[in-house]
């Protein structure tokens, strides 16, 4: 079963600009977009419930109005939750791919660049999650899909995201390994990258691979690296005994000019 590109919108500018990625990303899948819009549970305040089902009607009645109008023959429904935006939507996950989020919503604080329920999500939900950054993308061109890669370690769900990504916008895919890296050292780390890679670009010989060792960070290497990227794509492995998101991942959401996917590994 084809499951639906998913998006949660809340009535911010950055929630309509995620469905509009989710709904051009649904088409270029050819699957159903699936519109969120997620009310707390208030039965003690009956009236400011009535109110805020109201309100949360017209806002999913305006979105689906402006997708229908932009992307002809999308295939659309919207739904409206009755619960906390965070357990909403990571049971939406369950059922999506991927999972689509603003990286900061209207509650947030301006001087965030990623709020509290993204992060919360992009650390947990079971299926990959795609923030949109808050600031507009900029004039830069959009060239290829960047994959961080550990060498030592590729997360093969990320790899796969990655692949598919560059296969479906016709973009090369730019597979970036960063870390500090003695200079005499950097061949060795592109040997190990090339045999990370080396599977994939057999089984996807469709796809323009270039293969990128970088010194540096990590986190500042890939937000470099996201300013002409249409989509950079990210692995997520649990980090000690609960589920958190690691340094790079963190520092690349907070920082990155491009849609970032994280993609859980299982």
């Amino acid at each position: 079963m084809d499951l639906p590109v998913t998006v949660g919108v809340d009535g911010s500018e950055a929630a309509l600009a995620a469905a509009d990625w989710a709904a051009r990303e649904a088409l270029l899948r050819d699957r159903p977009l699936r519109v969120l819009h997620a009310l707390p549970l208030m039965p003690h305040l009956l009236p400011v419930r009535a109110a805020a089902d109201r309100a949360g009607g017209d806002l999913l009645h305006e979105v689906e109005h402006v997708l229908a109008m932009r992307h002809p023959g999308l295939r659309m429904r919207t739904e409206e939750v009755h619960d906390a935006a965070t357990a909403a939507l990571l049971a939406a996950g369950e059922d999506a791919d991927p999972l689509v989020l603003g990286a900061r919503g209207s509650d947030g604080f301006p001087q965030l660049r990623v709020g509290s329920t993204a992060l919360h999500l992009a650390a947990r939900t079971g299926c990959p999650t795609v923030l949109l950054p808050v600031d507009p993308l900029g004039p830069h061109p959009r060239e290829h899909v960047v994959l961080g890669v550990d060498a030592r370690r590729p997360a093969e769900g990320a790899l796969a995201f990655a692949f598919a990504a560059a296969h479906r916008y016709g973009l090369p895919l730019r597979a970036v390994h960063a870390g500090p890296v003695p200079p005499a050292d950097l061949g060795a780390e592109a040997e190990l990258l090339a045999d990370a890679l080396t599977p994939w670009k057999a089984a996807h010989p469709e796809v323009e691979v270039l293969e990128d060792v970088e010194r540096g960070s990590p986190g500042r290497v890939l937000t470099e690296a996201s300013a002409k990227a249409r989509l950079l794509v990210l692995g997520r492995r649990p980090v000690g005994p609960v589920l958190l998101l690691g340094p790079v991942v963190h520092a690349v959401l907070h920082h990155a000019a491009c849609p970032v996917a994280v993609v859980p590994e299982t």
